[in-house]
């Protein structure tokens, strides 16, 4: 059933969720019928539009295992992280740690930060015993990935979430590589913040991201942005208020970006209909299978055993042809992966099967 729910695999073997994940049915034609509605009656339906967004706040709590008022709709994980960085009331001499394995989204404004005083420090891992030697009187905020982008290195949210709250940290998620794929419970493993994109792992489309903040941090964070969305208006518009919503809404300064809201919602329940437990566990079992398989044909896996995301990093055997020829090898031959970091990153789903699997050993035996 989920396989016809995907129709890129009539096409290609699909292995590139963490990059972009391909559109299901469902949010396809959720998009297309609202596209259909602008088109048609421009903004007569706006009240159903509004109702939309409300709906993708409460489905994507249920997801993360939030509340709907403490989720906001966002363009991408990269403005969710901003906000964080930016928006908190630092003091000079202050100090932050994030890691080693951080996709520019969020290393960058963490170490932006410089330029007001607060310390950026680099822990070597996402793990307790690299990050606590790091924290001191003066670290606010530990930020890590929930699944490094390119070996699938996944943290261990609960137990640095438990050390944080020890220590009286607030502990920061980047969730856009395990949203979708893997568990996650934001209360459990006591996040403060965490943003996500929906075009990876949720398979929705791209300009359509969650952002979460905890409602007893909410205050802790200014808001960065201004508009006629994220304040109480009372029902004016000329010389309105200015007092905030009291929710998340209040970072979401405009006008969003309601086709993508359509998308991502419809995704998002798909996900939800399907049991993020199930799917972990078929996205794990076969990303395992790729893993066992590729060092068997003579690859160097880089990502850590047991496998636990579904992100599988390897080196190709040999100095003969490069990653960038082996890509292009499976590309033409209909597998879509990447190249990261010297390495080629598969990224499966939940809907890839043994079949599929088997395959792209098959072409990359067949130039060994």
């Amino acid at each position: 059933m989920s396989r016809d729910l995907f129709p890129v695999t009539k096409n290609l073997i699909y292995l590139n969720h963490a990059a972009l994940g391909p559109l299901s049915t469902r949010a396809y034609e959720a998009m297309e019928r609202h596209a259909r509605d602008q088109r048609d009656f421009g903004a007569l339906h706006w009240r159903e539009w509004y109702a939309e967004y409300d709906h993708l706040r409460a489905s994507a709590a249920r997801l993360i295992g939030a509340e709907a008022n403490e989720i906001a709709i966002l363009k991408n994980t990269s403005e969710g992280l901003s906000f964080v960085a930016e928006g908190y009331r630092w003091q000079q001499g202050e100090n932050v740690i994030t890691t080693q394995l951080e996709f520019p989204s969020n290393y960058t404004p963490w170490k932006r930060l410089e330029r007001r005083g607060v310390e950026c420090r680099i822990a070597v891992l996402p793990t307790v015993e690299a990050i606590e030697p790091l924290m001191d009187r003066r670290t606010r905020i530990v930020t890590v990935s929930s699944v490094a982008f390119h070996n699938g290195f996944t943290a261990d949210l609960e137990a640095i979430g438990a050390l944080c709250a020890q220590r009286g940290v607030l502990f920061c998620v980047d969730a856009i590589q395990s949203v979708g794929v893997l568990p996650i419970d934001v209360r459990k493993a006591n996040v403060a913040f965490l943003a996500a994109d929906g075009h990876k792992w949720m398979c929705g489309p791209e300009s359509a991201a969650i952002f979460y903040v905890a409602r007893e941090h909410r205050d802790r964070l200014d808001v960065l942005e201004s508009g006629w969305t994220n304040v109480d208006r009372r029902g004016k518009f000329l010389q309105c208020s200015v007092d905030l919503l009291p929710d998340a809404r209040r970072f979401e300064a405009g006008s969003l970006n309601t086709n993508g809201i359509y998308g991502l919602r419809a995704a998002i329940d798909l996900l939800l209909e399907t049991g993020i437990e199930k799917i972990a566990a078929d996205a794990i079992r076969v990303s395992t299978k790729l893993a066992d398989g590729l060092e068997a044909i003579g690859w160097r896996v880089a990502s850590p055993r047991p496998i636990r995301s579904a992100i599988i990093g390897a080196f190709p055997p040999g100095v003969e042809r490069s990653m960038l020829q082996w890509h292009r090898h499976l590309e033409k031959n209909g597998v879509i992966c990447a190249p990261r970091e010297g390495m080629l990153r598969f990224s499966p789903h939940f809907y890839n099967d043994d079949g599929e699997i088997a395959k792209v050993l098959d072409l990359l035996s067949s130039r060994a």
